[in-house]
């Protein structure tokens, strides 16, 4: 075991205690050592670029530890942040079932542990292994399951409050906090915020001086506090007179 800065490299699957409920390598015995000899265990850096899109997909990623941008381009520049990939995710899974260039790209937004697998040994893995199979769909539905609820966030909100609000709100599960208040760690700029929504950052900044001005949200730095959920949950489709083009 390697030790790289803060990320405490683990090598051996069996031996890991990191991997969890709903981590693709949550194995039984006899396939997690298949998965071990198959995999090749990296260290990333800030910033590395575990894939680009529109490249062939040569494997699937694994993260272990760390956090993940995951973002698509349209054709006149325009970055959207389609979400942030967390340990137990395998990243570059659909591409690879499909058998297409990759959609999306990702980019690690912090140290990252990855297990790397290639495509042939991972489709010989869930083709002869029916937990591993199983693994794959249910991660395959939970991606569903997050674009689906990011697109009607995007599509049917009316305004870059409701979207922000609505983000937010995703993001406080993770947060520590009781009685409505939530403290969260904020990785992101302005700009990569309006990346996830669909909006401009001057329009981000003008939201968030609403919500601050009314105590619902601060960003501060790195930490983003929300006051009271429940006050920010009934903020979404009211008709508060606040017009972000203004």
């Amino acid at each position: 075991m390697k030790v790289f800065q803060d990320l405490r490299i683990q090598h051996k699957c069996k031996d890991c205690g990191i991997r969890g409920d709903g981590f693709f390598c949550d194995l039984p015995e006899s396939d997690l050592r298949l998965f071990e000899s198959i995999k090749v265990t990296k260290a990333c850096p800030k910033g590395t670029m575990l894939f680009v899109e529109g490249q062939p997909a040569a494997g699937v990623y694994l993260l272990c530890q760390g956090k993940v941008k995951i973002s698509t381009c349209s054709p006149d520049g325009k970055v959207i942040i389609l979400g942030i990939a967390e340990p137990g995710q395998m990243i570059g899974l659909s591409s690879v079932i499909n058998g297409v260039e990759h959609e999306t790209s990702a980019e690690t937004l912090e140290m990252c542990q990855v297990d790397f697998i290639k495509t042939d040994d991972l489709m010989q893995l869930i083709q002869n292994n029916p937990h591993a199979c199983l693994n794959a769909a249910k991660q395959l539905s939970r991606d569903y399951h997050t674009a689906y609820v990011q697109i009607c966030a995007l599509g049917l909100s009316d305004s870059v409050t409701d979207k922000l609000a609505k983000l937010f709100l995703s993001w406080s599960g993770n947060g520590t906090g009781g009685d409505g208040r939530v403290q969260l760690k904020n990785f992101f700029t302005h700009e990569e915020i309006a990346e996830m929504i669909g909006a401009s950052r001057e329009t981000v900044t003008r939201a968030l001086r609403f919500f601050r001005e009314r105590e619902l949200v601060t960003l501060k730095g790195s930490d983003l506090i929300i006051h009271d959920r429940r006050r920010l949950r009934a903020v979404i489709g009211t008709r508060s007179g606040y017009r972000t083009d203004m």
